[in-house]
């Protein structure tokens, strides 16, 4: 319980020092302020009150503390030193009090509405005692039969794929997004390079529940330094975006050494400590004008590297464009012809080619990218769109009391997931928990497909060979 206060102690004097130091409009800094209250209540309840384990709740706070508060807060003060009205966003996007004001009060009705439904929807919620167990896995027989075949499949898929792997340890990650198709990155990169970790998922589950070490033990065993050497090589910052190796890294932390993160506390810590004060500070070194050899060798560069960047310039950058964003989202909707629902169909529906569907809408992101170029002479248009902007855009002012109501009811199923059986079901509830710092971000086109690519590798894959082999024997 100490641990907890002076955590929460810190987190609240945080982020009073943050509204005391930055000089942003009063009334725009009483917005802000306001929707702080909100997740503030959130984070006590998630902290003190909650009984169930739901990492979901703590990631979501995070993320509107994160890019909601404190990086709008940074790029508005940043603003406002040289003009306090006609300064523009780091997107372009003119700054103006007004659509501020209006962005956070749509923010605090989402919030509020989000943690109501929150609240009502898991309140007859019963679940057991957190533990990863196996006993749907215990049944299969054939397990260790399941992960060759899994094996196999991992081989087949390095050798089809070899050269994009090469290509990938030859060329940076954005070259490859460039040199490939859309489609085609989502199938190879989301989907069958993610189904390795379904391996190590099931190999781990059956040792640690496996009672004598039998032949099938030392097979499986092997499987597991297999699965866990194959992740490494697919996915590494040579192959991958550095955020999104997160997910997978942080979920299997969680299912090896799952008292780290077994706790709301727990949970709530890490991801504000990871996203609020360590990636920032990180900058300072990742943003360097100097190499590791010359930091190495001569550390007080470090000093100089100090002064001249500062923590908070990494909040004035493109990956913290989600606020910007949304006032787009506004503008965009207040000035142009909307179909209502049309992204959603467009998003919903993403494995359908445009060869095939000749009008399918295009992704929030490039619309508002497209529009910030064409009217804000942008240079740039595969932009994030945060969630809250999907909801807007597609509904209007509706969509901002739906969207929070549709995202409780998917916590309290991921939830369910989380504290099942299924240990398949399990770890990926845990990896949509971390994955929701990028899906709430958005796009959410490709947030949610990568989400689908996700499930069917981690989930749907194993299962289908279990059932497969299930039928084969039944009917041989």
């Amino acid at each position: 319980m100490r641990s907890k206060s002076s955590f929460f102690i810190f987190f609240t004097l945080f982020f009073i020092a943050l509204f005391l130091y930055f000089k942003i409009p009063p009334v725009l800094k009483l917005s802000f302020f306001a929707n702080f209250l909100v997740l503030w209540g959130i984070t006590y309840y998630s902290i003190f009150l909650e009984k169930k384990f739901s990492p979901f709740l703590s990631v979501f706070v995070v993320f509107n503390l994160l890019f909601f508060i404190v990086a709008p807060i940074v790029q508005i003060d940043y603003i406002v030193k040289d003009s306090l009205e006609g300064g523009r966003f780091i997107q372009k996007f003119p700054f103006t009090e007004a659509t501020c004001l209006r962005a956070n009060a749509y923010l605090f009705i989402f919030n509020l509405i989000f943690f109501i439904s929150y609240l009502k929807i898991n309140n007859n919620l019963r679940v057991k005692p957190f533990e990863v167990s196996i006993e749907e896995v215990e049944k299969y027989k054939n397990i260790p039969v399941v992960l060759t075949a899994l094996a196999l499949l991992t081989i087949a898929i390095i050798l089809i794929n070899f050269s994009t792997i090469l290509f990938q340890f030859q060329n940076e990650f954005y070259k490859e997004v460039e040199a490939t198709s859309t489609s085609k990155y989502l199938i190879v990169q989301k989907f069958l390079f993610f189904i390795p970790i379904s391996g190590v998922v099931l190999a781990y589950s059956y040792l640690k529940k496996s009672k004598t070490k039998t032949t099938n033990y030392y097979f499986v065993v092997f499987y597991l330094i297999f699965f866990i050497a194959v992740v490494f090589f697919l996915k590494n910052p040579l192959t991958e975006k550095r955020n999104a190796l997160g997910p997978i890294y942080i979920s299997l932390i969680f299912l090896f050494f799952k008292k780290i993160l077994d706790t709301n506390f727990k949970t709530m810590r890490f991801v504000f400590l990871s996203m609020i004060l360590l990636f920032p500070v990180l900058t300072i070194l990742t943003h360097s004008r100097y190499s590791l050899s010359q930091m190495i060798a001569k550390p007080n560069v470090l000093v100089t590297n100090f002064e001249y960047l500062h923590v908070t310039d990494a909040f004035n950058s493109l990956h913290y464009d989600a606020y910007p964003n949304f006032l787009a989202t506004i503008d965009y909707f207040d000035k142009k012809k909307v179909v209502y629902g049309e992204p959603l169909l467009g998003s919903l529906l993403f494995f359908v080619p445009r060869s095939i569907w000749h009008s399918k809408p295009e992704t929030t992101g490039f619309k508002i990218g497209n529009y910030l170029v064409e009217k804000y002479k942008f240079n740039f248009n595969n932009l994030s769109n945060p969630y809250i902007s999907e909801g807007y855009l597609n509904f209007g002012f509706l969509g901002i009391l739906l969207y929070p109501v549709v995202l409780a009811l998917f916590f309290r199923k991921m939830i369910i997931w989380l504290k099942g059986n299924d240990i398949l079901k399990s770890i990926f509830a845990f990896y949509v928990a971390i994955y929701l710092m990028y899906f709430l971000r958005g796009d959410f086109t490709n947030g949610f497909a990568y989400l689908v690519a996700t499930y069917l590798a981690i989930v749907f894959v194993p299962k289908a060979i279990h059932s497969i082999l299930q039928y084969y024997v039944r009917y041989k």
